[in-house]
């Protein structure tokens, strides 16, 4: 199996005729503001997917491969592992989606999405993705001062 292609994006298309897809937003940086709870890794809601392109090669693996993304903070600690398998008997190339409603934040910095298959009994990175996360803090509101006589 041959990777292609990866792209991170806020939604995919896919055209029911033709199967090509239309990547809406793609995504190498967000921001966001507002107050966080101090725990963490915090949920927070961003929808986004990565969307995949593979091509069949004929080589001695097969033709169905474990497919895995996994999430990485700045701090290069895992907080995503989603897998998936991917047959491409009988297709030429074949188009793979991780979708999320959600983000697991922990700090500003790079996040990096990896792509990878099995191929036998080893993992190979097809490719990462980085994305740029940035949090401002929400201005405090306005406090109500003590009446002064």
């Amino acid at each position: 199996m041959r990777h292609i292609w990866s792209v991170l994006c806020r939604y995919a298309i896919e055209d029911k005729d033709s199967k090509n897809y239309s990547l809406i937003e793609t995504l190498s940086s967000v921001s966001f503001k507002g107050h966080l709870p101090n725990e963490r890794p915090v949920s927070l809601p961003l929808k986004h997917r990565i969307v995949t392109l593979w091509r069949h090669c004929n080589d001695p693996g097969g033709k169905e491969y474990p497919v895995r993304m996994r999430v990485f903070t700045p701090a290069n600690v895992e907080v995503v592992l989603a897998e998936m398998t991917v047959n491409l008997k009988g297709h030429g190339t074949l188009k793979t989606n991780f979708n999320s409603d959600t983000f697991q934040y922990t700090s500003d910095g790079i996040y990096e999405y990896e792509i990878s298959f099995r191929q036998d009994e080893k993992w190979i990175v097809a490719t990462q993705i980085p994305l740029k996360v940035t949090h401002e803090q929400a201005e405090p509101e306005g406090q109500e001062s003590e009446p002064v006589e």
